[in-house]
Order: structure tokens, then sequence, then C-alpha cells
């Protein structure tokens, strides 16, 4: 009787371990259908464990404040708050939409240049939501983790020691390659002795950074592709709240990565957003052989944002029901972006309005609970305690040349960090000017195809974790 009552004992004492155990694996599902979506974890799950089975030309993409990130283990990593992440993305979008406003205060963070004595500024966005990857740079490479950024163009980085560097040289003032990218009187600025070409971004918060432009070796070194004359920011200077250690480019424009590397990427790349910042997606680099029945949207040129890059939505569906709306409310001005650092989809509002409520009709019938959204810019949320019986409809964005992108509840819903409240994670623009954008969170897991060259885009689902 002693033995079964220990037996007894040791066994409640493990299963009371197990469920302990359960409880602090840091993970939740949410259920849709027959999907099950994973939203964080405590360890890296990496989509190339294998480094000898990579594709070529292929980077890992991770996110810069989870345990995948190189810096994780090695310092205290302080993960941004939901409503820091927000409201920077609020910032970004401003910046973004700055050329649409012409008596806009936020038209000082465009090109401009007032008189000799003041910086040249370039288009510049705020990263709110920070997918980075890592390159190398100089001789002997340093390594470099920059957050890949498709809505700005210049690649920077302060991690960089070009004192360092038996390579690094600075580009001089009158070159045409800065005077191709800086207004004619930046040799004049700050008494240029050195003629060096200076630069100088701001960022919607106020925060900016100033240096010079420069060249020198690039590594990609996961891919052994080599680039010797890179042209990239060092910069000398920061002022206010830059968090990011630097951008690699990949807008549209004579200096980003994409038209630097032409010559053996061809303007092609694509990438894979991680779903959880415990997951690892990918930046491939360079042409490959895509499935036989992938469909592309041609790729559109804004007049006020030439370096971004655009596509036309013709149809919207939430679940099975395709919305009611009028085809000239979805012709946004030159299509709508679609931007990796932009963190949610930005409608116009009627168009959001009329998607949210038919998303709030169809879970309301299911027996989902409103509820008072904690931030700012959800305006639609509900209960999320007893999620393990509700269902949540996809969202589907329908593109020109039939090209669609359904988005399960990885992709539409932001499970608050208390786990008990969900929101729909999208919002309308108070403007009928403000600019349409396709944002990162609903791009999680598909694999993103940029066909520059030949101007068009596709995108393949499942693309990693």
């Amino acid at each position: 009787m002693n033995i079964l009552n220990c037996f007894f004992h040791l066994m409640m004492i493990f299963m009371l371990y197990s469920y302990v155990l359960l409880i602090l694996i840091s993970y939740i599902q949410v259920e849709s259908g027959f999907e099950t979506v994973e939203i964080t974890s405590d360890k890296c799950k990496r989509h190339f464990p294998d480094s000898t089975k990579r594709p070529k030309s292929t980077l890992d993409v991770f996110y810069m404040y989870g345990p995948c990130s190189p810096a994780a283990g090695k310092s205290p990593i302080n993960m941004p708050s939901a409503q820091d992440i927000l409201h920077r993305d609020q910032l970004r979008v401003e910046s973004l939409q700055a050329p649409f406003k012409s008596n806009s205060t936020t038209n000082k963070f465009i090109s401009r240049f007032q008189d000799t004595k003041e910086v040249a500024y370039l288009p510049v966005s705020e990263i709110a939501s920070s997918f980075a990857v890592s390159i190398s740079l100089g001789t002997p490479q340093q390594m470099q983790t920059l957050v890949f950024d498709t809505g700005s163009v210049l690649t920077w980085t302060r991690g960089f020691h070009y004192y360092a560097s038996t390579s690094f040289q600075s580009i001089s003032c009158d070159s045409p390659v800065c005077t191709s990218l800086l207004p004619t009187h930046t040799c004049e600025m700050f008494d240029n002795k050195e003629n060096m070409c200076y630069y100088n971004k701001e960022y919607a918060d106020g925060s900016s950074t100033k240096g010079v432009f420069s060249t020198d070796i690039l590594n990609i070194t996961e891919t052994c592709d080599v680039f010797s004359e890179f042209r990239f920011g060092c910069p000398t200077e920061f002022n206010g709240n830059i968090k990011e250690n630097g951008i690699l480019g990949l807008g549209k424009n004579d200096v980003s990565f994409v038209s630097q590397t032409a010559e053996i990427y061809k303007r092609m790349f694509s990438y894979c957003l991680p779903s959880s910042p415990s997951s690892t997606g990918f930046l491939k680099l360079g042409p490959r052989d895509y499935p036989d029945n992938l469909k592309f949207t041609p790729l559109l040129t804004n007049p006020n944002l030439p370096s971004s890059y655009s596509i036309n939505i013709t149809s919207i569906k939430v679940g099975d029901v395709e919305l009611l709306i009028d085809k000239f409310d979805l012709m946004f001005p030159a299509g709508i972006i679609i931007d990796s650092g932009t963190v949610i989809t930005y409608l116009p509002m009627n168009v959001y309005k009329t998607m949210r409520n038919e998303f709030h009709k169809q879970i309301t019938f299911s027996g989902h609970i409103s509820l008072p959204s904690p931030y700012r810019r959800f305006d639609t949320c509900y209960d999320y305690s007893m999620h393990e019986s509700k269902f949540f409809p996809n969202i589907t964005f329908i593109f020109e040349g039939g090209v669609t992108v359904d988005m399960d509840v990885s992709a539409t819903l932001y499970v608050d960090d208390s786990l008990e409240i969900v929101c729909l994670a999208f919002a309308g623009n108070s403007d009928v000017s403000d600019l349409a954008i396709f944002g990162n969170f609903q791009q999680k897991k598909l694999e993103v195809v940029y066909d520059v060259y030949r101007g068009k885009l596709g995108f393949i689902p499942h693309g990693c974790p």
C-alpha cells in the first residue's frame, strides 16, 4: 500500500510539473478552421537549420528583438511594447504620406535644401517593425545587422568602424554620385574642407542622423557574393531616438541595394517574414525557379513616391463574402504601397469600414464579444479569454491579374499581451488623400516576389513558418 501511495504521489507531482511546464511554454495557438498559428516562443526556430541546404544567395530574416537575433544572449534585448510599435508605425505612415500633403508640416522630411548652411535631407521613413538581415562590410569584414526596408533607398550602418577597414573610401562632394543624390550646394555645407559628400536623414519623430556617403567592399557572407564599391551611409552623428543599427535600402533608386547589386541579382529579390519573433524567414536575392502557377501583378510607380513599390487591389473578401465596394473607391492613387517597414495595413476609411463591419458581423454571429480597444490604432477588438471555441474568418485581397492573398488569423488579428483580447490589425486612413499601405503584419508567412526588372510582383503562400 505504501508503495502504491508513493507511486500515486509521484504521478501527481509529475502531472503537476508537466502542467506547469505547459503553462511556461511561451506560445499560444489561435484556431481558425483547421489551421493553428503560433504566436510566440522562447527558442529560435530557423527556416534553414542546416546551412548546407540553404538556397543560393539567401539570407536569414529575423526579428531584431527576438531570440534569433545575433544580439540574443549577448546583451539584454528590450522588446518594444505594442503601443510603442504602433506609435512608431504611425510616424512612419506620416512620413510616407508627406508627399501627398502640400501644406503638411511633415513635408520637411522630403528632400529639400533651404540654404547653404542647412543639411541636405533625404526622404526617410521611421522603421516600426524591425526585420533584419546580416551582411559584412570592409576589409577585414565587419558583420552588420541591418533592418531591410523596401521603403528606404539608402543603406547605412552605425556599427561600421571605417577606420579599421583598409578598403574604405569616402565619396567626394563634387562626384556625380553625390551631386545626383543631393542638392548642388552640398559642397558648401559645414565648412567642408575635406570635400566629403555629407547627408542628413531626419525621421518623423524629429530624430536625425548625419554622415558621409562612402564606398567599401560588401560581402553577402552567407552567399559569398562580393561587391567591391558598394555605396552606403557612414553616420558621424545621431540626434534623438534612433534605435536601428542601420538599414538595408531595398527601394527603387540608383543608390539602393537592388540597383547596386543588379549585375548579379538582376533586380530580383523575395522575402518571407516570420510569423513570430522566435522563428526566421528569408531574403532571397536574384532570379530563381518559381512555381509554374505563380501569378504576378504589375508593379506601379507612384509619382509622389517613385522609390516605393505599388500594386493595384481590385477586390476584398471576408470569409466567402466579397465586399460591395465601388471600384472607384478601390482605385487608390497609383495603387496600394507594399511596404516591409510599415506594420499594419492602412486602407481608405470607407473601404476599411466596409471590411470591418462585415468581419464584425461574421464573428459576432459566432459568439464573439466586443471589447474596448486598448490601442489607439485599433478600433475593433474582442474577448479572447475563451478562444478555443471561436471562429475567425480569413480576409482575402485580390490584386490586378487575379493574384489573391488569403490571410488567416495570424495575419489579420493582433493578440494582446494579456492573451485575453484580440484586435483586427487594420486601420482606416483619416484623409481621402492618405496613402493606402499593405503592411508587413499582413505579409507574414508569404513569400513576396519582387521582379523589379520586369515590373511585376507575386505572392507564394506558406513561404515560411
